[in-house]
């Protein structure tokens, strides 16, 4: 009786480790699709704070190309009377003639730079912006990994509890059986 006794304790055991090794299985499952959920949340807020520092980035990109354009016009204004002064005072009549071709010159040349300044402060801006596009795509690609995670999460536990619940009835069919006989 005593072999009988020893055997049904033994299965008694097993059956109640399986119970706990399947119980354990489910938790860490949930605990690894909650460390995916939250890597994924971690990594959708840089990406989100990413975004917004290249949005701010296009902004600045904008503001100083406009100073800067600004910047070229004055001293365009500064290097026309510059040459009307100088024209003048070597006697020259500075409203006609080749005095009049040389002002429109350098106004034509300034404003070319004062554009070329624009249009560079604008596709570095347009860059920064594809950039945060790219940001915000990517944050949302994130977002999106943690509601699979999140949805893997039950479909795991499920799975292992699943698993164990057959173990533990093959177990609990055996002790059972041992306890009848």
């Amino acid at each position: 009786m005593s072999a009988i006794t020893t055997a049904t304790v033994l299965a008694g055991v097993s059956l109640a480790a399986t119970a706990a090794g399947t119980a354990m299985s489910a938790m860490a499952a949930s605990r690894q699709a909650q460390a995916q959920s939250d890597a994924a949340n971690y990594q959708a807020q840089v990406a989100r704070n990413n975004q917004k520092i290249a949005d701010w980035k296009a902004a600045d990109d904008l503001a100083r190309g406009r100073v800067a354009e600004d910047q070229r016009r004055m001293k365009t204004a500064l290097q026309i009377a510059t040459q009307r002064a100088a024209m003048a005072g070597n006697g020259s009549d500075v409203n006609s003639g080749s005095a009049i071709d040389i002002v429109g010159d350098t106004a034509a040349a300034g404003e070319f730079d004062a554009l070329t300044i624009r249009n560079n402060a604008e596709r570095a801006a347009y860059g920064d912006k594809v950039q945060a596009g790219n940001f915000g795509a990517d944050a949302t690609l994130k977002q999106q990994q943690v509601a699979y995670a999140d949805g893997m999460a039950g479909l795991g536990v499920g799975a292992n509890l699943l698993a164990g619940a057959s173990t533990v009835a093959d177990k609990w069919a055996a002790y059972k059986d041992k306890i009848m006989k």
